[in-house]
C-alpha cells in the first residue's frame, strides 16, 4: 500500500455522515493493503480476511469520530494490529491448553482413575453452578476460561479487587459445600 492511499477524493464529512460511497471509497483503497498487513502478521488467510472485515465494521461504527483521512488510515492500521494480537494470544493459550489435556491423559491412563476423576469433575461441577450467579461467572472465566484477574475485571466492568474478592468467596462456598472425601479426591485430581 502506498502512503499516498488515502489522498483520493473522499468527502470526510459525508464519510462521517455515513455517506456509503464515500465509506465503500475508502474500504476499497485499503482493504488490500490491511488484510496483507494482517495476513503477514498471523499468516492465516481466513482469519486475516476476518479481522480485516472486523476492522471496516469498527471503522463504520466509529465513523463520527474521525477528523481526517489520516486518522481513519491510522485506526485501520492500529485496530487491525491489535486484533492479530489478541488472535495471536488466543493461540497461545489454546496450545497451552491442549499440551495440558494431553500431559492430564497420559497421567490418567487406567479406566479407575478415568471414573474418579469423571465423579469428582461432575460433582464440582455441580457445586458451581450452584455459586451465586456473580460468584459462579467470575470462577468460571478464571479457572474455565483461564482469563486473568486484570482479563476479568475488564470483561466485566469491575475492579480487580472485586474479582480477587468473589474468586475468593467461590473457593470459600466451594470448600463449604463439598464433603470431605470429595476434597480429597479434587486435591488429588489436581497434584497427582
Amino acid at each position: 500500500m502506498s502512503g499516498n492511499t488515502l489522498t483520493l477524493d473522499v468527502s470526510i464529512d459525508r464519510f462521517r455522515e455515513g455517506d456509503r460511497e464515500e465509506f465503500k471509497r475508502v474500504y476499497d483503497s485499503c482493504y488490500d493493503g490491511l488484510y496483507i498487513f494482517a495476513y503477514n502478521m498471523i499468516r492465516k488467510e481466513t482469519e486475516a480476511q476476518d479481522i480485516t472485515t472486523e476492522t471496516f465494521i469498527k471503522l463504520w461504527r466509529l465513523r463520527e469520530n474521525f477528523e481526517s483521512l489520516n486518522n481513519i488510515r491510522a485506526f485501520l492500521y492500529v485496530t487491525s494490529r491489535n486484533a492479530c494480537i489478541d488472535y495471536l494470544r488466543f493461540l497461545q493459550k489454546q496450545r497451552s491448553a491442549h499440551k495440558e489435556i494431553l500431559y492430564m491423559e497420559e497421567l490418567s491412563g487406567d479406566m479407575k482413575n478415568e471414573m474418579i476423576n469423571a465423579e469428582v469433575l461432575g460433582a464440582l461441577a455441580h457445586q458451581i453452578k450452584s455459586l451465586p450467579g456473580k460468584c459462579r461467572k467470575i470462577f468460571e472465566l478464571i479457572y474455565v476460561n483461564n482469563l486473568t484477574t486484570a482479563e476479568v475485571a475488564a470483561r466485566m466492568g469491575i475492579s480487580n479487587q472485586n474479582v480477587l474478592n468473589q474468586k475468593a468467596r467461590a473457593i470459600h462456598l466451594l470448600r463449604s459445600s463439598l464433603p470431605a472425601v470429595e476434597l480429597c479426591l479434587i486435591a488429588l485430581f489436581f497434584f497427582i
